[in-house]
């Protein structure tokens, strides 16, 4: 039954959310890596991309390859923490640990972020690998595990380098474990494998001309900031509680207080060297976004969830092994409480994701086709590139002095207000417009010609 519903929550109706912004970047960007062009969105390491170009290679170009590629990440993260938990916390709290990584929600680009070809989830799904993975080499005698786990850790931080942070982790695992031979043997694997994929990752690109621009281009998006609107209001650098915020608006209350309830049996319980490893990785992670990093997006939450889904479910696992005996039954009540009232959110994203359906700028094309408006520039206001660009791609802009134009569409962007011109356009000339909406937006459709930019003004010309 959970496998079944994993499945559907990972890869039903993958072709209904709208392509975003930085979707379609990566997709274009994966395109170009495949074909021998790395010079397209060089601010961000390429592994991911190239996964991204190759998926589009065998699907055909387009979000669909890619995004079934990230659902079948998503969906082998949740295998793995099986695997990883079920002898450390037994099966019902492997299973328990897997079905809230594949069930909940995880908000912020549609209903799950990992439903989506971003770098995030690549980087996300490459980071626990290798976390589990060291976590099985360090308990067990394989040691062909800690090379693989480091060749996965490369690939999480060469998809997106923000898992940078994860790596004391790693040299926190020998001390738990007090095995200093492994240390110098396997981590000397684990290291050199790492190294070897970073490199390989990034030679196509040129690694030094590469790493100078993104560390160049990252710490310029630190000084000017990245703009985020926030409850309405607009932040050019987001508040050090950003990131939290968009974590309670993409998971929910009850997931959360579920969460919070699981961490803290965990940490009070019994807090063992599995705890201690998984919670610094949760920590790590969280101080990065939260103290560290001055810019944050809806998605980058989405990075610290897994270890937080696994703390918890260590947490509700052993509360019925609460160490006072008259509360046994108490605490096991409230454990199955806890979970079970988690179907409630689980139902309502099966739901979201069944509704999923192009929306907005997706309807577009189909409307000016069905007002029969010939080809041509189209100009949008109150928009960012990333709105559009997916959908109409060179036709669209957001500049007056591009034109003709032979549409202008208004967006809901409240950070890029209408020019003086559009607006004095929209006041002296509304009769010679069509006004529809589309999906949200505003269409102005010219009757009797095309809206060109004269000695500093919008007109229609005919």
């Amino acid at each position: 039954m959970v496998l079944l519903w994993a499945l559907y929550q990972c890869f039903w109706n993958i072709g209904g959310p709208n392509i975003t912004g930085d979707e379609d970047i990566y997709l274009r960007a994966g395109w170009q890596y495949v074909h021998g062009d790395f010079s397209f969105n060089r601010e961000h390491p390429p592994t991911a991309k190239y996964l991204f170009g190759l998926a589009q290679l065998v699907a055909g170009q387009g979000p669909i390859g890619p995004r079934v590629l990230v659902a079948l990440l998503t969906f082998g993260v949740g295998v793995a923490l099986y695997w990883w938990l079920r002898r450390e916390i037994g099966y019902w709290g492997a299973l328990l640990a897997a079905a809230l990584w594949w069930l909940t929600p995880r908000g912020g680009a549609g209903p799950r972020v990992d439903r989506l070809a971003l770098l995030d989830p690549v980087m996300t799904a490459f980071a626990v690998l290798a976390v589990a993975t060291a976590w099985v080499w360090m308990r067990g005698d394989r040691w062909w595990l800690a090379p693989v786990s480091g060749a996965l850790m490369a690939l999480s931080v060469t998809s997106k380098v923000s898992t940078v942070v994860l790596l004391p982790v790693f040299l926190l695992l020998p001390v738990l474990f007090r095995a200093w031979r492994r240390l110098l043997v396997g981590g000397a694997m684990w290291a050199a494998a790492f190294g070897l994929v970073f490199v390989v990752s990034y030679v196509p690109m040129g690694i030094r001309s590469a790493i100078r621009y993104m560390i160049e281009f990252q710490e310029g998006q630190n000084t000017t900031g990245h703009p985020i609107t926030i409850g309405g209001t607009v932040y050019r650098f987001a508040p050090w509680w950003a990131n939290l915020h968009f974590m309670e608006a993409g998971t929910g209350v009850l997931l959360l207080v579920v969460l919070a309830v699981g961490v803290v049996a965990a940490l009070a319980i019994r807090a063992d060297r599995l705890v201690a490893y998984v919670g610094i990785a949760l920590a790590l992670l969280v101080g990065f976004y939260v103290v560290v990093a001055k810019i944050a997006l809806p998605t980058y939450y989405s990075a610290w969830m897994p270890f937080l889904l696994v703390l918890a479910a260590i947490g509700l696992a052993r509360l019925p092994r609460v160490p006072v005996r008259r509360a046994v039954p108490v605490a096991t009540a409230l454990s199955l409480v806890l979970v079970v009232s988690l179907v409630v959110p689980s139902v309502r994203l099966s739901q979201d994701i069944a509704r999923q359906h192009p929306t907005g700028i997706a309807l577009l094309g189909d409307y000016l086709e069905e007002q029969h408006v010939p080809d041509g520039k189209i100009l949008f206001v109150s928009a960012t590139p990333g709105l559009f660009v997916p959908y109409v791609a060179e036709r669209g802009t957001t500049r007056a002095d591009q034109g003709p134009y032979v549409a202008i569409v208004v967006g809901n962007d409240r950070r890029f207000p209408p020019s003086g011109a559009v607006t004095q356009l929209f006041d002296s000339e509304r009769s010679r417009f069509s006004v529809a909406e589309v999906g949200g937006l505003q269409v102005w459709l010219p009757k009797d010609g095309r809206v060109v930019l004269q000695s500093g003004a919008l007109t229609v010309q005919g």
